[in-house]
């Protein structure tokens, strides 16, 4: 199942291939709770080569005859796909739960949560099928109706499928409504039923970073890059991730642990040695570790090997982080050198597409035009999405919009979208803290809602004009 999952996140893995794993027939039951990355079948021990064979054939006409659609799923023509279903339904009815699956996904992908909802609903309304409720779990929370899609997902981890979907989606609807201690408890218990996973260690680590679990933290830091190594999920936050916990777990004592922080930085640096942006972001946690322990000296001669790094770097990186440059040296010595960088650099940022968005919304946003200033933010996300700044801002922005009961159920989907790809961990102080303040803001905001649902719904006059 890990391998499964690793290679269809790698793209070397597609829809109209097949998959068969073998299994040992107690833990049959566990394994179709994922809606995308689950098994065509399984096959259980011990063979029995007639059966076996049955299954194969039997499986390999099935894909043969739904193959068209799901090379167009690969492709990601998820309209074509809708039609597909809908012609080859009227000539194979009794192929109904392979194809609504397939037209189910592709809903998902569109943004039809409620179309998507409807058809999830209608599979599982005879038969239990963990993977269409996992389908509509994801829907509900698509669609901002989170108590309902924890509801759907509960009842999938509840009955110990092992599916990382739904644990994922699971964490994200408790980490959206602000129950986070509740997001990490749900996250040790995937970790346990699949501890060779990097993806849940790794969010586990975020969320346990969030609430202050630091050994939590730290430990699922270090298994999500050991089980991660040489694969599409290896990926520097985990180790910047691990460097801030090793600090914060350790605060009263850091030189106990400085070589191990200083080890964990030599990894990355290593691991991703061409990436100027790692090895930059590496040198700055570097510094941290030296302003926290108080060691002045050290402090000043990596911020001045950072910032001669910094130089040295290409101008896109340069416009990309000089404001965390900059925030880095603003009690040293090369404050003010720094700042004359950051007003050279001011025309290029504006002159770049995701700069000129980025500085439009900000203006957008000063003058109390919060819709323009949403759109911007957005269209600087999708050019730059590594840019935690501008998901911040797009944060903020959007959450001002929907205290004013504006932007509805599309932008709600959008911060959604954005929270899910920022890593807590890896974040600078300041910018952890901002995160912090924004989630709670939206967390407020997805709490009123809920109530005012359900005084709605206890309402005997609410449907009344």
């Amino acid at each position: 199942l890990q391998l499964l999952q690793e290679a269809k996140a790698e793209g070397t893995f597609n829809n109209s291939s097949a998959f068969f794993l073998v299994v040992s027939p107690q833990n049959s039951e566990l394994l179709f709770g994922s809606l995308e990355n689950s098994p065509d079948t399984y096959i259980s021990k011990p063979y029995d080569a007639g059966k076996v064979r049955f299954r194969v054939e039997k499986q390999l006409r099935v894909k043969g005859t739904i193959r068209p659609i799901e090379q167009l799923l690969d492709d990601g023509q998820y309209e074509e796909v809708l039609g597909a279903v809908d012609k080859l339904l009227q000539n194979f009815p009794g192929l109904q739960v392979f194809l609504l699956r397939l037209k189910g996904i592709a809903l998902l992908k569109m943004g039809e949560s409620d179309q998507a909802k409807i058809l999830f609903e209608h599979l599982i309304e005879h038969r239990e099928m963990p993977w269409a409720e996992v389908g509509k779990g994801i829907a509900h929370f698509q669609m901002g109706d989170f108590d309902q899609s924890l509801m759907c997902l509960n009842k999938v981890v509840d009955q110990q499928h092992v599916c990382a979907e739904a644990y994922t989606w699971l964490s994200r609807g408790y980490k959206i409504k602000g129950e986070l201690e509740r997001a990490v408890t749900l996250m040790r218990k995937a970790v346990m039923l699949q501890p060779t996973v990097p993806v849940l260690q790794g969010e586990l680590a975020e969320l346990a970073s969030q609430t202050g679990e630091w050994d939590i933290s730290k430990t699922g830091f270090q298994q999500a890059i050991r089980y991660s190594r040489y694969s599409v999920f290896q990926i520097p936050e985990n180790y910047f991730g691990l460097a801030k916990a090793l600090i914060e777990s350790n605060i009263s004592h850091l030189d106990q642990v400085e070589s191990e922080v200083i080890r964990v930085l030599e990894d990355v640096v290593i691991d991703f040695s061409e990436d100027e942006e790692v090895i930059f972001r590496a040198k700055l946690l570097n510094s941290d570790l030296y302003r926290k322990g108080v060691q002045k000296d050290k402090l000043e001669q990596m911020l001045l090997q950072t910032w001669r790094f910094f130089q040295r770097m290409d101008i896109d990186n340069q416009c990309k982080w000089i404001d965390v440059m900059l925030e880095a040296v603003h009690d040293s010595n090369l404050n003010e050198e720094v700042s004359g960088r950051r007003r050279e650099l001011s025309r290029q940022i504006v002159e770049m597409e995701w700069g000129k968005a980025n500085y439009t919304a900000m203006t957008s946003y000063r003058n109390g035009d919060l819709n323009q200033a949403f759109e911007l933010f957005c269209k600087a996300h999708e050019l730059l999405p590594g840019h935690s700044g501008i998901a911040l801002n797009l944060l903020q922005t959007g959450i001002e919009l929907l205290k004013k009961g504006e932007g509805g159920s599309a932008a709600m989907f959008t911060l959604q979208d954005v929270m899910s790809v920022i890593h807590f961990g890896s974040l600078p102080d300041k910018q952890q803290m901002r995160f912090g303040e924004l989630s709670r803001r939206l967390s407020e905001i997805v709490l009123t809602n809920s109530r005012e649902a359900m005084c709605n719904s206890d309402d005997p006059f609410s449907q009344e004009l």
